[in-house]
C-alpha cells in the first residue's frame, strides 16, 4: 500500500502526487475501470491530498463531510443522476472554498448522468473555476459524451495484482487461507475483496449462483426457461453478477481442459472437483463456445437488450449433463 492508502494503483498515485507537488494537477479528471477496483477510493485520496491540512480535515474528507468536498451519485443503485443534481453541483462550484484553497467535486457513476446533465456539465469541465478540481468516475467511456471525455485527464485503472489484494486482506487480519481464496475470486477488485472477506453472505450468494448453474446443466428446457424468467426479473446488477460468476467458472474449466491447471491456480478453488469433471466431460470447442456465449450475453445486457430473451438463448446453449 502506498502512502495515500490506495491498494494496487501505485502508478496512478505517483502520477497524481507529482502533479499536485508541481502545481500541475489537471482540473478535470475521469477515472475509469471495472466496478469495485478502487476508483472512488482514489478520488477520496486526491481530495485528502488537496483538502487535508490536518487530521481533522483528512477525517472529514474520508467521511465525505468536508465542506469543500462535493460528492454526487445516483439517488439509488442503478438510477440516473438527474440534471437538477448536476445544476446544484455546478452552482456550488461557483462559490469560494470554505476551509481550503480548493473545492473538489466527485461524480460517482458518472455514466448514469442523463444526457441533459452531461450537456450541463460540459462548460464547467472546459473552463472550471481556478480553485475547482472535478473527478468523474465511470466503468468506461462508452456512455459519456466524447466532448466530456476529451475535456478530462483520463486515468484507466486496472485490476490490482492478486498478491497485492491478498496482502491487503492479511494486513486486516484475514486468515491466510481465506485471504488467498478471496483474493483470487476478486480478480483484482480490491473493494469487492474487502467486503467479501468480512461478509460471508457475499460468498454464500456466489456459491448459490454456481449451484444454480450446476442444476441447470441437468435441467430440461422447461426448467431452464423457468429459471431464465425468474433471473430476468432480478436487478440488472444481480443478473450481471450471476453471468460473471458463470463466465469465471467456464474460464477455469477451459484452463483445466487445455493445460491441466494446478488446483492452486484455479480462481474457483472450492469448485476444483466439479471443474475437473466438466473439463473431462466437455470437448474444448464446446467449452470455448460456452465462454463466448456467456460473454456475449453480458455484452447484450449492457446494451439493454431484452433480458429474458438473452437468457433464454444462453440457457439453451448449455450442455445437458447428468446431475452430480
Amino acid at each position: 500500500m502506498n502512502d495515500w492508502g490506495v491498494i494496487g494503483h501505485d502508478w496512478a498515485v505517483r502520477r497524481l502526487q507529482r502533479a499536485i507537488e508541481r502545481g500541475q494537477l489537471a482540473q478535470s479528471h475521469l477515472f475509469v475501470g471495472p466496478p469495485s477496483i478502487g476508483k472512488a477510493t482514489l478520488a477520496l485520496a486526491v481530495a485528502r491530498a488537496l483538502l487535508g491540512r490536518d487530521d481533522r480535515s483528512r477525517a472529514l474528507v474520508t467521511q465525505r463531510r468536508h465542506p469543500d468536498l462535493l460528492w454526487v451519485e445516483p439517488p439509488d443503485d442503478g438510477e440516473a443522476i438527474k440534471v437538477d443534481q448536476i445544476r446544484e453541483l455546478l452552482h456550488a462550484l461557483t462559490l469560494a472554498p470554505v476551509e481550503s484553497r480548493h473545492r473538489v467535486a466527485v461524480v460517482n457513476d458518472a455514466h448514469l448522468i442523463t444526457d441533459s446533465g452531461q450537456n450541463a456539465i460540459l462548460k464547467t469541465l472546459e473552463e472550471p473555476n481556478p480553485s475547482v478540481v472535478i473527478v468523474l468516475i465511470a466503468p468506461n467511456t462508452d456512455t459519456l459524451l466524447p466532448t466530456i471525455v476529451s475535456r478530462c485527464q483520463l486515468l484507466n485503472l486496472r485490476p490490482a495484482p492478486v498478491h497485492a489484494v491478498e496482502e491487503a486482506l492479511l494486513s486486516r487480519g484475514a486468515p491466510s487461507e481465506r485471504a488467498a481464496f478471496v483474493a483470487r475470486l476478486s480478480r483484482g477488485r480490491i473493494g469487492w475483496a474487502l467486503r467479501a472477506v468480512e461478509d460471508e453472505a457475499m460468498l454464500q450468494a456466489r456459491a448459490e449462483r454456481l449451484n444454480d448453474l450446476r442444476a441447470l446443466l441437468a435441467a430440461d428446457r422447461t426448467q431452464r426457461f423457468a429459471y431464465a424468467e425468474k433471473l430476468a426479473r432480478a436487478e440488472p446488477a444481480h443478473i450481471a453478477q450471476t453471468l460473471e460468476d458463470w463466465l469465471l467458472l467456464w474460464r477455469n474449466v477451459a484452463r483445466a481442459a487445455g493445460r491441466g491447471a494446478s488446483p492452486d491456480a484455479l480462481v474457483n478453488a472450492d469448485q476444483r472437483e466439479w471443474i475437473a469433471q466438466l473439463a473431462s466431460a466437455l470437448p474444448i470447442p464446446q467449452i470455448a463456445a460456452l465462454l463466448r456465449a456467456t460473454g456475449q450475453t453480458l455484452q447484450y445486457l449492457d446494451r439493454n437488450v431484452n433480458a429474458r430473451l438473452a437468457l433464454d438463448v444462453l440457457l439453451l446453449k448449455l450442455p445437458r449433463l447428468p446431475a452430480g
